[in-house]
C-alpha cells in the first residue's frame, strides 16, 4: 500500500473517530446539563474507567438511560448453588441487596445474598446507639462476618468481559482472513488485511521472539502474538466512544502477568533456577542475593501488571478530566460562555490527547509482549547468557 494512500485512509479513520468522539461528548453535555446539581467530575472519571454490570450509551432528556443490561451469575453460598439473572435489577428484585451502603471496599454492583440486608440494618442501628468501644468493635466484626456469609461468589458478565468477547471475535475473524489469504494467494504477494498483519507478525518473530528466545521462539510464538493482538484491540477498542476500559482494569493486566510468570517458571531450565538460588556471585553476598533473587520473579509480574494498567488508565483519566472542565467552568449551563469557551480549547487538547493514546495502545501492547518474552528467555537460555 503506497504511503500516502495509507495516511490518506488513517486521517478518513481518525476523522470519523473524531466525528464519534464530539457525538459522544455532546451527548454527555446533553445529559449532564439536564442535571441541576453541581458537576462531579470525580463520579464521571471513575464511573468511565471502572467496570460496570451494564453497557451504558447515554440517557434521555428525562434521565432514561439507553443501555443494555448485562447478566448475572451468582454461586449461593448459603444454598450451594448457581442463581442466574437477566440484569441487576432481576436480581434485587428476589432480595439480592447492594453491598456498597454495608461495604466501603465493595464496587458499583457488588450484591450480598438475600437476607443479608436484614440482618445488616440491625448491627449498623446497634452500631449508631453505642459508645462503648469494646462492643463497637464487636458489632464491626459481626457485620464483617456476616458480608462474607452471605458475600456470593460473582460470575456475572461485565462489560470488561464482553469486550474481551467482542476482541477475541474481532482476532478470529481477521485472522482467519488472514489464513484464508495464504491459502489463495500462496507464492504471491500478500494483499488486503494479509498485507497489513504479516509486517507485524513478522517483526514480532524476527525482533522479539528470535533476539530474546532465540534457541526455542518458534514455541513462544502463539503465546507472543495472542498476547501483542489482543491487548492492542483492546487498548484501541478502549478509545471507542461508549465503550470498556479493559486495559486500564488492573484484574485484567494481573491475569496477563499471571500467565507470564507461571509460562515462564514452568519452562525454566536448571541453569535459571541454579541462578535464582545459587548466583554466581562471592559466597558471603549469597545471603542477600537469593532472597533477592527470589522476589524478582515476582516483581517482573508485578512491573507488567502495573505499566499496562497505569498507561492506559492515565490516558483515560487525562481525557475525561479535559472533558470535565467544560462543565466545570460552565457551571452546568449557568456561564455557557464560559463553558463555551473552554470547550474549543479542551477539545484541541482532547483530539491531540486521542492522537498520543493511539501510539500509546500499540506501544504497550509491544512492550508487554517485548517483556514477556525477555523474561521467557532469561528463564531458558543457556548458562552462559544469565
Amino acid at each position: 500500500m503506497p504511503l500516502s494512500t495509507f495516511f490518506k485512509k488513517f486521517s478518513l479513520a481518525f476523522c470519523l473517530f473524531a466525528a464519534l468522539f464530539l457525538k459522544s461528548s455532546a451527548v454527555s453535555a446533553n445529559e449532564l446539563t439536564t442535571k441541576p446539581e453541581a458537576f462531579d467530575s470525580k463520579e464521571a472519571t471513575f464511573h468511565h474507567v471502572l467496570d460496570a454490570y451494564e453497557w451504558l450509551f447515554f440517557k434521555m432528556p428525562d434521565g432514561t438511560p439507553v443501555e443494555i443490561l448485562l447478566p448475572r451469575i451468582f454461586y449461593d453460598k448459603i444454598n450451594h448453588k448457581l442463581v442466574f439473572f437477566k440484569s441487576t435489577e432481576d436480581a434485587r428484585e428476589v432480595g439480592f441487596t447492594d453491598a456498597l451502603p454495608y461495604n466501603p471496599d465493595a464496587k458499583h454492583g457488588d450484591l450480598l445474598l438475600p437476607g443479608a440486608k436484614e440482618r445488616l440494618d440491625v448491627f449498623e442501628k446497634e452500631l449508631a446507639k453505642t459508645t462503648d468501644p469494646t462492643v463497637y468493635k464487636n458489632l464491626q466484626k459481626r457485620i464483617d462476618e456476616t458480608l462474607g456469609e452471605y458475600n456470593p461468589i460473582d460470575f456475572s458478565i461485565s462489560k470488561n468481559v464482553v469486550f474481551m468477547f467482542i476482541a477475541a471475535i474481532l482476532l478470529l475473524i481477521v485472522f482467519l482472513n488472514v489464513a484464508k489469504g495464504y491459502k489463495k494467494n500462496k507464492g504471491k504477494a500478500p494483499t488486503g488485511i494479509q498485507a497489513m498483519m504479516e509486517p507485524v507478525v513478522v517483526y514480532i518473530r524476527d525482533e522479539v521472539a528470535k533476539e530474546n528466545i532465540p534457541n526455542m521462539y518458534e514455541r513462544f510464538m502463539p503465546l507472543l502474538l495472542t498476547m501483542f493482538f489482543f491487548i492492542l484491540f483492546l487498548n484501541l477498542l478502549g478509545m471507542v466512544p461508549f465503550s470498556s476500559n479493559v486495559s486500564g482494569n488492573i484484574s485484567f493486566t494481573l491475569t496477563l502477568a499471571l500467565v507470564t510468570l507461571v509460562i515462564t517458571n514452568i519452562r525454566a531450565n536448571k541453569a535459571y533456577w541454579k541462578h535464582i538460588f545459587w548466583p554466581p556471585v562471592p559466597h558471603f553476598m549469597k545471603i542477600i542475593m537469593v532472597p533477592l533473587e527470589i522476589v524478582s520473579i515476582f516483581t517482573k509480574p508485578f512491573a507488567l501488571t502495573i505499566r499496562l494498567f497505569a498507561n492506559i488508565t492515565g490516558g483515560h483519566i487525562i481525557v475525561i478530566s479535559l472533558l470535565s472542565l467544560i462543565f466545570i467552568f460552565g457551571k452546568m449551563g449557568e456561564a455557557a460562555t464560559a463553558g463555551f469557551s473552554v470547550g474549543i480549547l479542551s477539545t484541541v487538547f482532547i483530539i491531540a490527547i486521542s492522537c498520543l493514546e493511539l501510539f500509546v495502545a500499540l506501544l504497550q501492547a509491544f512492550v508487554f509482549t517485548l517483556l514477556t518474552a525477555v523474561f521467557i528467555g532469561q528463564a531458558v537460555a543457556e548458562e552462559e547468557h544469565h
